[in-house]
Parts: C-alpha cells; sequence; structure tokens
C-alpha cells in the first residue's frame, strides 16, 4: 500500500489566525486529531508545511501532538528563502514530494489558498482562517482523505511548477 500524506499548516486550520479566538493557540487540534484516529485513516502520515518549522524544531513540533498521533509525524517540508514569494507552500509541498517519489496519495490542508496556483488546487482542502478546521472543512478533508486512489491520481499536483 502507498503511504497517504496530510501536509498540515497549523495558523488557520489547527486555532484562528493569530490564536485570536477565546479557544487560543491549538484550538482546533483536538478534533484534527479525533479524524486522524477514525478506523479508515490510521496509516495517514503528516508533514508539517507550517511556518512554525522556521522557528521551532521539529521536536518541539512534535510536543504539540497527542502520544499516538507524534509517531505520524515523519517530518516537515523544505524551506524555500528566495526571492519568489510566490507560491511558496505549493513549491515547498512540491520539493518535498520529488524526494519522496514512493508518495501516490496525499491532501493539503492550510487556510492560504493564494498560496497555490489556482490550476493546482485538485489536493488542497482550505480552511477560514478566522476560524480554522471546523465541521464543513473536516467533511472535506475526510472526503480527500478517503477518496480512490485511483480517482486521485489524476487530481494530483503535477510537479514541477
Amino acid at each position: 500500500m502507498n503511504p497517504s500524506i496530510l501536509f498540515l499548516d497549523f495558523d488557520g486550520v489547527l486555532h484562528p489566525v493569530g490564536g485570536a479566538s477565546s479557544a487560543g493557540l491549538f484550538c482546533r487540534l483536538p478534533l484534527f486529531e479525533s479524524l486522524l484516529r477514525e478506523p479508515e485513516f490510521l496509516q495517514v502520515s503528516i508533514v508539517i508545511t507550517s511556518t512554525w518549522r522556521e522557528v521551532y524544531p521539529l521536536d518541539r513540533l512534535l510536543a504539540l501532538f497527542s502520544l499516538d498521533i507524534r509517531p505520524r509525524v515523519i517530518g516537515t517540508t523544505p524551506v524555500h528563502k528566495d526571492e519568489d514569494r510566490s507560491f511558496v507552500r505549493y513549491r515547498e509541498i512540491c520539493a518535498w514530494l520529488k524526494i519522496h517519489p514512493e508518495v501516490k496519495r496525499w491532501v493539503i490542508v492550510d487556510d492560504a489558498v493564494d498560496q497555490f496556483p489556482s490550476d493546482k488546487r485538485a489536493n488542497l482542502v482550505c480552511t477560514d482562517p478566522w476560524i480554522g478546521l471546523e465541521s464543513e472543512s473536516l467533511h472535506a478533508l475526510r472526503q480527500r482523505l478517503s477518496d480512490n486512489p485511483d480517482k486521485s491520481a489524476a487530481a494530483q499536483i503535477p510537479l514541477p511548477l
């Protein structure tokens, strides 16, 4: 079986942008982890795409997750520091996929739709940055993760940009 990867942003996904809600930082993390504990998603691995990876080492980021979810966080995308700021998140995910050609199934959950070219969003579940993950985006994420691999393969973001 090919691995399934979930590319995960934090701000605007696991909490509202800036942690501005009364619930605070990572208030949506229990909802996200609950989805990953569903039997059909136990094989999904996580790659962190959040800019938090530029500030904190991976072991510190792992500590944010529950003990049972931590082993499923397999790394972070590379950081692009070039002058071209267009579609940075998209290009970082493409770079990660290029060094992991064994990965055929993947989904992105992010609040920054403008970080992805309009014709390359088939695998993107976009959240409302002021809310984060909620019932509608959770439903979309569940659907994308459940897609038949033959059906979703045609919708993959082509490499390279």
